[in-house]
């Protein structure tokens, strides 16, 4: 092989240290989360199958050392539920345009980050709100959590970013935070793998692609170590704070960087935005100081 260098595949790496550190404390989020940059410098047709690649060795090191922190029954589960989904979504890939299934998606994704952000941030830290109570699991939140597997699977089919929504159900279904970072990231050995392999037979994989992993693996590397360390350091529920985050800014992106704008509609979108924002901070506000007085009169 001969190898090449461009400033561009350095700041391709220097990106993965940020995706990579959000994989090692979460096991997803690497590839969506350096997309913009990887595929903005490479381009497409190279930053796809680089994203791909670029996973394999840490996937497979995560898997093989955290194989005893792997809920095998949740990820039986899905697998079995996304494969049916994986082919209808095959099909479904003539039927629908990708734009009109990330902005779908994207939407719902950032629906559920918001509503959990809210649970986990602003009731606990601002609102000073605590549920004591365990919330019972209804027959309606399993059909919803279930309802996500199998939709992840027929959009990953179809477009390969069912991710999210595949998150969504392992966050509810393994409680504790190393196991769901270990069975998410057995998940995507098995997807990834699978996608290298396609890759691998359409002659993705060229002197450049090969050049960009050399330099981009190290730095990749740096980021995945941290973030192990990092996940080593924080409660379940600064865990959940990050996924949802990270789910945030995935979901958003893929909703906006998706729907067709015009002048008038960013304008609206604007004003419509700065309106719920605002009655939503007023709200938390009052709540906020109703909880205070009452835990100053106790």
């Amino acid at each position: 092989m001969d190898f090449t260098f461009k400033i561009d595949y350095l700041l391709v790496g220097l990106m993965q240290v940020i995706g990579f550190f959000i994989q090692g404390t979460t096991g997803f989020g690497c590839t969506v989360i350096a997309a913009p940059i990887t595929n903005g410098l490479l381009g497409t047709t190279m930053g796809v199958p680089y994203g791909t690649a670029i996973t394999i060795p840490f996937l497979y090191y995560l898997a093989v050392k955290g194989r005893k922190d792997i809920s095998w029954k949740d990820l039986g589960k899905i697998v079995v539920l996304c494969a049916p989904g994986i082919l209808i979504g095959q099909y479904l890939f003539y039927q629908i345009s990708p734009e009109t299934a990330k902005v779908l998606i994207g939407a719902m994704v950032t629906v559920i980050a918001l509503m959990n952000l809210h649970k986990y941030v602003i009731k606990p830290l601002v609102i000073k709100e605590i549920d004591d109570v365990e919330v019972a699991d209804t027959i309606v939140k399993r059909t919803f959590r279930y309802g996500c597997l199998i939709l992840g699977g027929i959009v990953h089919g179809a477009f390969n970013i069912g991710g999210p929504l595949i998150t969504v159900y392992t966050l509810e279904a393994v409680k504790d935070k190393k196991k769901f970072r270990n069975t998410m990231t057995m998940l995507w050995v098995v997807l990834n793998s699978w996608n290298l392999f396609n890759q691998h037979q359409n002659g993705a994989f060229t002197n450049e692609l090969n050049s960009a992993l050399l330099v981009g693996l190290p730095l990749a590397g740096i980021g995945f170590f941290f973030g192990m360390r990092f996940l080593e350091k924080i409660n379940r529920e600064q865990f959940l704070r990050i996924v949802y985050v990270v789910l945030l800014i995935i979901g958003s992106n893929m909703l906006l960087s998706n729907i067709p704008w015009t002048a008038d509609g960013k304008m609206l979108s604007m004003i419509g935005t700065v309106i719920v924002f605002t009655g939503y901070t007023f709200n938390v506000f009052k709540k906020r100081k109703v909880n205070v007085e009452k835990l100053q009169t106790r």
